[in-house]
This record gives structure tokens, sequence and C-alpha cells, in this order.
């Protein structure tokens, strides 16, 4: 792949971008100078990737603050890399909670999803984001999945502050100690975008 760059302008940021592009897509890019021509000189055509590399770089540092967070709302008792595949696949709110289903700690992006923030979910179970539509064979199957497997993965309708429902992909993982007792639950949540 390759990106023509104007030499008077961008010839400084080519390096930069070069770098961050390769490190981040793993790939290696070329970048050319353009060569002006007589009545105007096209700006670069790569921000479009910039922007998606930044994002990109948004994303990572998100995930790993949200590692950190949570490590430290569990005293260091996981291994970073636990869950870091289940992270990396993409996730929109991250709840971990005690083994009584009590909410210890939500990531930022959980009054993105649904509207309430951490001071008002702390403390209380995941049931509060359920309602009438929420099926009762579903919440049956996550008790007894966690009560034998310590796991479980499925879509919930659940609901926002402000009533709106949506559908939530879930995936619970348990976290022991290092005595190998179970300690906490974490939902790794994203939102079923719903097809027209």
């Amino acid at each position: 792949m390759t990106f023509f760059i104007r030499k008077n302008i961008f010839k400084g940021m080519a390096y930069t971008m070069k770098r961050c592009a390769n490190f981040i897509n793993g790939r290696k890019l070329k970048f050319k100078l353009m060569k002006q021509r007589k009545k105007y000189i096209s700006p670069i055509s790569s921000f479009d990737l910039h922007l998606d590399n930044y994002r990109d770089l948004v994303l990572r540092f998100a995930i790993k603050n949200d590692i950190k967070n949570l490590n430290q709302a569990i005293n260091n008792c996981m291994d970073d890399n636990y869950v870091s595949d289940y992270l990396n696949k993409g996730y929109d709110a991250l709840v971990l909670t005690d083994t009584s289903q009590k909410i210890l700690w939500v990531s930022n992006g959980f009054k993105k999803m649904t509207g309430y923030t951490k001071n008002y979910a702390i403390g209380q179970t995941p049931k509060f984001l359920q309602g009438k539509k929420t099926s009762k064979d579903k919440r049956k199957k996550i008790r007894e999945d966690l009560a034998t497997k310590y796991t479980f993965t499925g879509d919930l309708i659940n609901y926002r502050k402000n009533g709106e429902t949506y559908i939530c992909n879930i995936n619970i993982v348990p976290i022991f100690s290092k005595k190998d007792e179970l300690k906490y639950f974490l939902a790794i949540e994203k939102e079923v975008k719903q097809s027209a």
C-alpha cells in the first residue's frame, strides 16, 4: 500500500505516520512524495487511515486502562493476560461482581451503554438492568451456568436508564484467588446492533 504526501507540509509527518501505521497494522507501508501540479496539490489521502489508527490506539489505551483499574479493584489477583483474549474481541462495558452477583466495579463504558453512573450501579445486582422483555429462561440459565460451570455466554434483553431496550451479548468469566477460590465474576458486555 502506498500513500502520497505533500513534500512541503507533510515531509516531517511521514516518518511518524509510517512508524505508527506499521506498528498498528503489522505491515510495511510506503510513503512517496507527490509531484506538485500547476493548479493545485491534493491533500494527504490517508487521513482516514490516520483517523482509524488513532481510534485503534484510543481503544487499546482504554483496554489497558480498564485492565489496570480492574486489577486494582480485585487486589491484583488476576493475571493481565487472563481476560485480554476476551477484551481484544471488543466490548462496550465491563462489570465486576462478587460471587453473590453484587456489583463491585464497572468500566467507563458502562454509563455510555446503559445510561447509569458507576455510583448508581455499584452495590446493586445486574438485575436492575432487566425488565419485562428480559427472558426468564435466560436469567435462569445464567444462574444455573454460573453455579455449575462458572461461565455464561449469551444474549439478553436489558433496559437503559431511559427505558429503551437493547440486546446485550454477555460473556461472564470467573476470577479465582491465588488459592484457587472463586472470588469474582467479570461480565464482558457488548451491545448487539439490531438490523433495521
